[in-house]
């Protein structure tokens, strides 16, 4: 963590502690409350007494220290993504909701970059369906936008906490997205964008009645709802346009999973799967791999050869550019 990052995630944390302590707030309700302190100008909101006199006073005199003009908006989000790992671990939220590490979000920002090969003269338009607290979708973004390239967001989340931690953050980090607050497997008023994310939820979708709509849903029970969100994204991928997600590596072992390719391939090209460091995950059976589709397009075909491999620890930089420069030649080979 550099000295700017340490110094706002202290800063935060400070002021976070105080609103626990005074308010009864779990570490994230006082975290998204401290933020939106911070974009009021520092104006403290009192409701019904609370927080009390004395409490407002410290707050305010945190929050009088802090310059957000004085951070990229890369620091911000670094600063939150440090608060938001400690307010999961402090309020114990389920796995489904736990944040995408920076190393796997920076690595699909590079294959990104690689395979979609996005055209620095026009805007890029990018939808996350399972957003979560954003730091998948804001960790790519600032990737992309390192130079001169204009993307456009839109994150979807069903979860009422963590779409305030990523409209917090958003609004900190001074980005301009679009957010709906909605089950992802529903209609969306989403226009075609051109790549589509995610860190994939796993287990059941409970509502059996909208997974009908898909057709990739269970006759009898509940159906997969990653399963529902590949078939989700690709709806709302512009023809020709990308997916990059992160599910589990054994996706299509199952009989679903076959049914799951055989409809990719029906409606996209299958175009890679590549299983994410073994040292990332206590157990085989927890490993992840990023799936790299593509949606079908009058110019796309499938690849000659599909990308498949195991990245090597994100730990190991020379042997990381060395697999981001194979995978850099597979493209120009089996990607026309």
């Amino acid at each position: 963590m550099s000295l700017t990052e340490s110094v706002l995630f202290e800063q935060l944390d400070q002021s976070v502690q105080l609103l626990q302590e005074d308010a009864g707030f779990s570490y994230l309700e006082a975290l998204i409350e401290s933020g939106e302190n911070l974009l009021a100008n520092g104006d403290v909101l009192v409701k019904d007494g609370i927080p009390s006199p004395t409490a407002v006073k410290q707050l305010e005199t945190i929050y009088k220290q802090i310059d957000l003009n004085a951070y990229t908006s890369e620091d911000v989000r670094k600063a939150l993504q440090l608060l938001f790992i400690k307010g999961m671990r402090a309020d114990y939220i389920q796995p489904n909701h736990q944040m995408t590490p920076d190393s796997i979000a920076s690595f699909i920002a590079y294959l990104i970059e690689i395979i979609a090969e996005p055209d620095s003269e026009t805007r890029l338009s990018i939808a996350d369906l399972t957003l979560g607290t954003g730091n998948l979708l804001f960790t790519i973004y600032h990737f992309l936008t390192s130079g001169k390239r204009q993307v456009t967001m839109t994150g979807i989340e069903n979860d009422e906490l963590l779409i305030s931690l990523a409209s917090m953050s958003s609004a900190l980090q001074q980005l301009d997205m679009t957010l709906y607050h909605q089950d992802s497997l529903q209609n969306l008023l989403l226009e075609p964008v051109d790549v589509m994310v995610g860190d994939l939820p796993i287990g059941y979708y409970p509502v059996d009645q909208n997974a009908a709509r898909f057709k990739i849903a269970r006759e009898e029970g509940h159906s997969y709802v990653h399963h529902l969100m590949l078939e989700q994204g690709l709806h709302y991928l512009r023809p020709g346009g990308f997916g990059f997600y992160i599910v589990p590596s054994n996706l299509f072992d199952s009989v679903e999973g076959k049914q799951l390719l055989t409809y990719i391939q029906s409606v996209g090209h299958f175009q890679g799967f590549i299983q994410l460091p073994k040292d990332m995950f206590k157990t085989e059976a927890a490993r992840k791999s990023i799936l790299i589709v593509q949606k079908q397009s009058e110019s796309s075909t499938q690849a000659s050869e599909v990308l498949l491999g195991t990245a090597p620890s994100f730990n190991d930089p020379t042997q990381m550019k060395e697999f981001l420069g194979e995978i850099n030649i597979w493209k120009k080979e089996n990607l026309k």
